[in-house]
């Protein structure tokens, strides 16, 4: 996927993240659709365009719900640390592992959240944090899972892939 889709796809995102998905989510704490995009793109894309998107749309969502500038955008790139390190050991199309990399980046993006605000003088309970992480994870892993299943077509695949055959693709 080159980087003006990628744009066009977090823009959709953060879109949809912040007009729609906190409304019609059944369940408590709604999941963030950006968070996915950056998981997703972290697990299949070996370029890292992504961060540059991660960055401005996370500033993008301080403008609009944040007291603190700059924490989303931290927590996003922060959160992409975990994914690209696990994905030195999982094969990108490995679904099961996409999904453990959602898990494994949720759990930092929260707390790098609640934390800069905490440092900042923000009164959240870590109680309060800890009490919605288990929907959370969950939520997130699954769209995820469907963002890759959807996406995982788009990869290039390398010479190093175990698959590739040579020659046209």
């Amino acid at each position: 996927m080159n980087y003006v889709k990628a744009g066009i796809f977090f823009f959709i995102c953060w879109l949809l993240q912040t007009t729609l998905l906190w409304r019609v989510w059944p369940f408590g704490a709604s999941p963030s659709l950006l968070l996915c995009a950056v998981i997703v793109f972290a697990w299949l894309y070996r370029s890292n365009y992504f961060l540059v998107y991660a960055v401005i749309f996370g500033l993008l969502l301080d403008m609009q719900m944040s007291q603190i500038f700059g924490v989303q955008a931290l927590a996003l790139v922060l959160c992409s640390v975990p994914v690209l390190l696990l994905r030195m050991y999982f094969h990108p199309e490995r679904t099961l592992a996409a999904g453990l990399a959602a898990m494994i980046g949720t759990p930092v993006y929260v707390l790098t959240v609640w934390g800069a605000h905490r440092l900042f003088g923000t009164v959240i309970g870590l109680d309060l944090v800890l009490t919605d992480l288990p929907e959370l994870i969950i939520s997130q892993a699954l769209i995820c899972l469907i963002l890759h299943i959807s996406l995982v077509r788009t990869i290039i695949k390398d010479r190093k892939d175990r698959r590739y055959a040579g020659g046209v693709m």
